[in-house]
């Protein structure tokens, strides 16, 4: 599924980020991410935020003209820290696992805006099969879902050769269901988090998961 066809719902729950911006009080916005771009330009368009969007990319480079008598203009730490972490998820392929579309709108829509491209699936059959065909950085999982749940897709996941190495985080509204995970004979996910979950936990979440993995360092993965 693609994004575009949650347009009305992501611009709904796009208020969140809206009102985030606006608090900013800053006049431009700049992403790492071209595909967000549109996106960040419909929510302020649609929000009256009053906002300029730019790429990271076009910023950088425009600061790179050497005016006639140079100027030095320090570089903030929070602004070099709000860079480096947005890097983190740039490129990075999430599929989102959830039979709620306002679930799936508001993951897709905070990671998306956070450089990562997004695939999304509502049943456990969707899922799998596309965790065999993609190229996945990660997958978020509920558990409670209509057909094939939670647990059978974990399972599925970390039993098929094509997909046993792909972090999978739960993310679920069912704290009693844990049993349908920790009890199968596979290694445990990478991450679990209750709902409701908010968008700092999330992508706290999701990059250090990411990041973990990058450095070879999630036991779920481990080849000794």
């Amino acid at each position: 599924m693609s994004m575009s066809e949650y347009s009305g719902r992501r611009l709904k729950s796009a208020k969140v980020k809206a009102d985030q911006l606006k608090a900013t009080g800053a006049k431009i916005v700049a992403t790492s991410c071209h595909n967000c771009v549109d996106g960040l330009s419909d929510c302020i368009k649609h929000y009256d935020v009053g906002m300029e969007v730019t790429q990271l990319v076009n910023l950088v480079a425009n600061a790179l003209i050497i005016p006639e008598k140079p100027v030095i203009v320090p570089v903030e730490k929070e602004a070099e820290k709000v860079v480096a972490e947005a890097a983190k998820l740039a490129g990075k392929r999430v599929l989102i696992v959830d039979d709620e579309p306002d679930i799936l709108t508001f993951f897709s829509t905070v990671l998306e805006d956070n450089g990562a491209e997004i695939l999304t699936a509502t049943d456990g059959e969707e899922a799998v099969q596309i965790a065999i065909k993609e190229h996945i950085d990660l997958v978020t999982l509920d558990i409670n879902m209509p057909g094939k749940d939670g647990g059978w897709v974990f399972e599925k996941l970390r039993t098929t050769k094509e997909t046993q190495t792909i972090p999978i985080c739960i993310i679920s509204g069912k704290p009693e269901l844990r049993r349908l995970i920790y009890e199968r004979s596979v290694p445990a996910p990478d991450g679990y988090l209750d709902k409701p979950v908010d968008e700092d936990m999330l992508l706290r979440n999701v990059r250090k998961i990411i990041e973990l993995a990058e450095r070879g360092e999630l036991a779920s993965i481990s080849t000794s």
